[in-house]
């Protein structure tokens, strides 16, 4: 995300063998990425980022 430049939030769906451990790695990674855990939450997320809420 910081390489690419982006501005737009990211959402990411977090599900399955290794999601707590990616969870912890992305929000230590200081980038700006909304883990999401299931398609709902990750739809719900992406209106909300959309709409600035």
């Amino acid at each position: 995300v910081k390489e690419l430049g982006l501005d737009v939030p990211v959402v990411v769906r977090l599900e399955g063998t290794n999601a707590e451990e990616a969870q912890t790695i992305l929000s230590k990674s200081g980038v700006s990425i909304i883990p999401a855990v299931g398609m709902k939450d990750a739809a719900e997320k992406v209106v909300n980022a959309a709409l600035g809420a």
